[in-house]
């Protein structure tokens, strides 16, 4: 038997996939595309930027040891982070698209140099 399943649905990505005879259907928002946006619009992460809390091209990972993932992002200049080649102008926004649902960012992401949750800065910042 064969199914053809078309979807169009306006800032997501949806793709099919078949676990054993089970159908799963995955819809993903998609990141801002336009990169000019990254340099006029501050993201989140900017106050942490100017308070010296967070630097340009700093790495930050979100570990789920539960589903063995560990996820990598990058701070961008204007407070944006970049997540699978993909600017996002939020931490939440980065890790809604890491996992596929609702997730909080700010603590979620931490600093690569000493782990330290990005939420935590936004009260010293």
């Amino acid at each position: 038997m064969s199914v053809i399943i078309r979807v169009a649905i306006p800032g997501v990505t949806v793709q099919t996939r078949t676990v054993g005879e089970d159908l799963h259907i995955d819809i993903t928002p998609e990141a801002a595309t336009e990169t000019s946006a990254t340099q006029t619009t501050p993201g989140g992460l900017a106050p942490m930027i100017e308070a010296g809390d967070l630097r340009v091209g700093e790495k930050l990972y979100w570990s789920r040891p539960r589903l063995g993932v560990r996820h990598e992002a990058t701070v961008l200049e204007n407070g944006w982070m970049s997540f699978e080649g993909k600017p996002y102008r939020t931490p939440s926004g980065a890790a809604v698209a890491a996992a596929g649902s609702q997730a909080d960012g700010w603590t979620a992401w931490r600093r690569e140099r000493d782990g330290v949750i990005i939420g935590s800065l936004r009260h010293s910042s």
